[in-house]
C-alpha cells in the first residue's frame, strides 16, 4: 500500500471516529509504521498536522450541529472532546471567531474545514510547491546515473545550483559515500510514489566527461536563469534545434554534462 492510500486510510478512519479518542499512536498503528514516520507524512500530504486536523473538523462539525439543533452547548461540546464548557468556548472562539452562544443566537455564519481528500491536495499543489515555483522548472523525464568521487560536494553542488534535493543512502567504512540518489522534486514527495521516479542515481566512481543525462524539462528559459542566478557560468544557452525543440547544457562541478531539452 502507498503512503497516498495510507493516509487516506487514517483520514477516513478519523472521519469515522470523530467522537471517539483519537491519537497519533492509534493511527499510526492502523497502517503499521511508527507515529514519527505517520505524523510527519501526514503533515507533508495535508498541509496540517494530525492534531490540527481532527481538532479543526470537530470544530466545523460541531459548529454546524450548534446550529442546526436544539442540544445543549455543553452536550455538543462532551460528544467531540471537550470536558466544559469553558475549554470548548476558547476552542470554538480561536477556529469560528465567536462564542457559541452568540453563533447559535445570531444564527452567525462560522467557519468550515472540510475532509481532505489526499489525492485532490496534493494536485491542487499544496506540497513544497513554493520551492519548485521559485525553481520555475519541472524535470518530466529522466533516467542518469551519476558517477563522482566526492558524493558529499556533489550532492551540495545539485542542491545550490540546480535547486534539486537528494540524500546518500551509503556510505563506506571510511563515510565515504558510494550510493545516493538526486531528485528534482522533495524526498519526501519522492517517497510517496504518486510520479515516476525523475532523478538520478549517484554511484562513488570516476567522474564521466560526458553526457550523463538527457532530461525533457518544462521551463528550459527558467532553468537557465536559475543556474545562472546561483552563480554558476557552465551553463549553455537555450538553443532552438532544427527538430522544433529547445535545449540547454550544464556542466557539472564533476565535468559532466546534463542535457535538458523541451519540446
Amino acid at each position: 500500500m502507498s503512503w497516498l492510500e495510507s493516509i487516506q486510510q487514517t483520514i477516513d478512519y478519523i472521519e469515522d471516529n470523530l467522537e471517539s479518542e483519537l491519537d497519533s499512536d492509534k493511527l499510526a498503528g492502523i497502517i503499521y509504521t511508527s507515529s514519527f514516520n505517520f505524523q510527519r507524512i501526514f503533515a507533508i500530504m495535508c498541509d496540517c498536522t494530525v492534531g490540527e486536523y481532527i481538532r479543526n473538523r470537530r470544530l466545523t462539525l460541531a459548529g454546524y450541529e450548534l446550529l442546526n439543533n436544539d442540544s445543549r452547548i455543553l452536550d455538543i461540546a462532551i460528544k467531540y472532546g471537550y470536558e466544559t464548557n469553558e475549554s470548548f468556548t476558547r476552542a470554538f472562539s480561536r477556529f469560528h471567531g465567536v462564542t457559541p452562544s452568540i453563533a447559535r443566537k445570531n444564527r452567525t455564519s462560522l467557519n468550515m474545514f472540510s475532509r481532505i481528500s489526499v489525492k485532490s491536495n496534493l494536485s491542487g499543489g499544496k506540497v513544497m510547491i513554493s520551492d519548485l515555483s521559485e525553481r520555475g522548472y519541472v524535470v518530466k523525464e529522466t533516467g542518469a546515473v551519476y558517477y563522482t568521487p566526492d558524493m558529499d560536494k556533489t550532492l551540495k553542488w545539485f542542491k545550490e545550483i540546480l535547486g534539486w534535493y537528494g540524500q546518500i543512502e551509503a556510505r563506506d567504512e571510511t563515510n565515504i559515500g558510494t550510493y545516493g540518489c538526486l531528485n528534482n522534486i522533495p524526498i519526501e514527495i519522492e517517497a510517496l510514489h504518486i510520479a515516476p521516479f525523475t532523478g538520478i542515481h549517484m554511484f562513488q566512481g570516476e567522474p564521466l566527461k560526458i553526457v550523463v543525462g538527457f532530461m525533457l524539462v518544462q521551463g528550459i528559459e527558467q532553468l537557465y536563469s536559475f543556474a545562472k542566478r546561483n552563480g554558476w557560468e557552465k551553463v549553455t544557452k537555450v538553443v532552438a534545434e532544427p527538430w522544433g525543440g529547445k535545449t540547454c547544457e550544464v556542466t557539472t562541478i564533476d565535468g559532466s554534462i546534463l542535457k535538458f531539452f523541451e519540446l
